[in-house]
């Protein structure tokens, strides 16, 4: 596409690695009566081999001054469907045919609420195959004690299994970011809603307001009025009065979250 140059403010890298664009292929599998959204579809890079094994495709892209190509590049394929449109405001149900696979390079800046989002309308997703950073998927793939523990990785593994399935140097794009990439895929766990979860959910965002104080003076009194109330109930489920929350594993929270709703608390 001659002419055009990357938006920066977008955070446009756009793929071009025939090789790599080849494994996001082989990983998502696409065939006809599959139904593939696709989160920024820049130049078509992706979108095009995915519309030619004849699956449906929503084809999403922010940049207007990219829609004109896109649908002229796509043109003999009455599967597909290009929509002008920031993806994080896509409703779910707009997809014709659900559940939908999810694939995309995801710009850094919006890697985190795009993941949310996916957690959040994840009963409509069969499978979800993104680029992101490396930072970012790992710490999606953390667990409790390290540093990338947080709620995005509470809810994501919660909800989904988590596959790492192969990284993107610079040089695969065009403009080269100056980061490592990696493409994960996310499989819904057929078996993973919890009871309480709106309450759960508060709970961990409260827990990690700010990571260097300790669980209990994140939770009381927002949550919880009596801290030493809550120090009490922690040591029932034998966690110490002065945890943090890094260090409580997503089985603990969901423990908590039921003494907490049981008592009334939240």
């Amino acid at each position: 596409m001659s002419g055009y140059r990357p938006k920066k403010r977008l955070g446009q890298n756009f793929l071009t690695s025939e090789s790599a664009i080849q494994r996001i292929v082989d990983l998502v599998r696409p065939q006809s009566g599959m139904h593939i959204v696709e989160i920024g579809a820049g130049r078509g890079a992706l979108t095009l081999p995915l519309a030619r094994s004849g699956a449906g495709i929503t084809a999403v892209e922010i940049d207007r001054d990219l829609i004109g190509y896109l649908e002229n590049l796509l043109k003999t394929y009455p599967n597909t469907k290009v929509v002008a449109e920031d993806f994080l405001n896509i409703d779910p149900l707009s997809i014709p045919t659900r559940p939908f696979v999810l694939v995309g390079n995801l710009p850094y800046q919006i890697t985190s609420p795009v993941i949310e989002w996916v957690v959040q309308h994840r009963t409509h997703i069969q499978s979800a195959c993104l680029m992101i950073q490396r930072e970012v998927a790992d710490r999606l793939a953390s667990s409790p004690g390290s540093k990338g523990w947080s709620p995005l990785a509470i809810f994501t593994q919660l909800y989904f299994e988590i596959e790492r399935c192969f990284t993107l140097g610079p040089d695969c794009f065009r403009p080269p970011p100056k980061v490592t990439s990696a493409v994960i895929r996310m499989t819904p766990k057929l078996t993973a809603e919890i009871r309480h979860g709106a309450q759960f959910e508060r709970l961990v965002r409260t827990a990690f307001h700010q990571r260097r104080k300790l669980l209990v003076n994140n939770l009381s009194p927002t949550l919880v009025a009596d801290p030493n109330q809550l120090r009490s109930i922690l040591t029932e489920l034998k966690l110490p009065a002065n945890i943090r929350a890094e260090q409580v594993a997503t089985e603990q929270f969901k423990s908590l979250t039921e003494r907490l709703v049981a008592l009334h608390l939240i």
